[in-house]
């Protein structure tokens, strides 16, 4: 498979980085979120409610941040339909 990827012009070019900067900005801080929670899910706890509490907590982050990813993913596919 064979992915070619031309620019008009400057502004597609520049725009085009931006959105690569923000969706690396956005998996970052999804990470950022994420991680410390689950390591004290794992260890700083002292019951089974306090896991399974924390746990449904990182459950919901990843929910909104995956439903976030698909409405930019959406918009990008708008964006490239858009483009002649």
């Amino acid at each position: 498979m064979k992915v070619d990827v031309t620019f008009d012009n400057g502004f597609e070019k520049a725009f085009a980085v931006g959105v690569v900067l923000v969706a690396l900005a956005v998996v970052f801080l999804v990470g950022y979120l994420i991680s410390p929670g689950a390591a004290y899910a794992e260890w700083d706890s002292s019951s089974s409610f306090g896991d399974s509490y924390y746990l449904r907590e990182i459950a919901e982050y990843i929910d909104d941040v995956s439903e976030e990813l698909s409405d930019i993913s959406g918009t990008l596919s708008d964006i490239e339909s858009a483009m002649p």
